[in-house]
């Protein structure tokens, strides 16, 4: 089994419109709602593949209820810490020439009481839990070293936590890592890693020392996904960067989260490194294949797989 720990879930809202024209009234063409937030967009996919899945997050108000409805429609199983605001919404505004935009809510403030709930929640876990998803951002109330205390409580002998996150809640992360128990991953999309550490990821060769950066700091196998530009990483043989051949592009916003989910659900099956990348590769690029955020079809992955090339950096 799979655990997500969603701090900060969203009922995702994509709006497609012909262009965006800033101060004038004007009306979608099309609107898709799902369930959102960086940790239930990897849940679902890790689910669509075949794996039991365990949700833990907070849920609140009429937006949370459409959230635990939609999980349980997917099948996912969900130990809901409730707060008393409403879970946030999140806008993907989709232009025909392909622009996206995303405009998110900060998310609810959460209480002391709330992160206790939830942590004990954490640390409840049974040893059927092989794999643990940390991922997405934090809401307002909690503090910039969340994710530490979240890792001291689901961390087991013979458990992978991987985190994906960014900003200070990764920088606190990563100051604490080797003081700590081990994060077997990490996955910073390009701009996150470069804000992280300060430095133009362009060329390979960049790709590749950052990444021997993010090892020196603790983690095991750090990944860095790059859109279109495929996802790098870096195992016990050097820097790779596993890519996918071009497909037409509906909506790409999630992908990174979607390369999460197939990495992890490689994780859980004990697969070679290579195998999880191709894996992890596959989601991202089947999740441009459709309108919902971070949403796959196994036909899309089954297809897609074989085609997945990884190269060394």
């Amino acid at each position: 089994m799979i655990c997500a720990v969603s701090l900060n879930p969203a009922v995702d809202k994509y709006l497609r419109l012909p262009q965006l024209d800033r101060g004038r009234h004007q009306q979608a063409a099309e609107v898709v709602t799902s369930a959102g937030g960086k940790a239930i967009n990897a849940a679902g996919v890790m689910r669509v593949l075949g794996e039991a899945v365990l949700v833990v997050g907070f849920f609140g108000g009429y937006t949370g209820d459409y959230l635990l409805a939609e999980l349980a429609r997917e099948d996912i199983r969900v130990a809901p810490v409730r707060v008393t605001a409403d879970t946030r919404t999140a806008f993907v505004l989709v232009e025909d020439d392909g622009t996206e935009t995303e405009i998110v809510e900060p998310g609810a403030p959460v209480g002391g009481e709330a992160l206790a709930a939830l942590r004990a929640a954490l640390r409840r876990l049974t040893d059927e839990v092989q794999v643990v998803v940390l991922s997405g951002s934090v809401p307002p109330g909690c503090p910039d070293a969340i994710y530490n205390d979240l890792i001291a409580d689901v961390a087991r002998p013979g458990r992978a936590i991987l985190l994906d996150t960014s900003r200070q809640w990764l920088r606190a992360a990563l100051a604490r890592n080797g003081a700590g128990p081990r994060l077997r991953a990490i996955k910073p999309n390009r701009a996150e890693a470069e804000e992280l550490l300060h430095a133009r990821l362009e060329a390979p060769g960049d790709f590749a020392a950052a990444l021997a950066r993010l090892r020196d700091c603790g983690v095991e196998l750090p990944l860095i996904s790059n859109g279109a530009g495929g996802l790098y990483a870096l195992g016990g043989d050097g820097a790779v960067r596993a890519f996918a051949p071009q497909v037409p592009r509906v909506n790409s916003v999630g992908s990174g989260d979607a390369a999460l989910g197939g990495f992890a659900v490689g994780l859980a099956r004990n697969l070679p490194f290579a195998d999880c990348l191709r894996l992890a590769a596959a989601c991202g690029t089947a999740n441009v294949l459709t309108k919902e955020c971070a949403q796959v079809r196994p036909d899309d992955v089954a297809r897609l797989l074989p085609r997945i090339e990884i190269e060394r950096v």
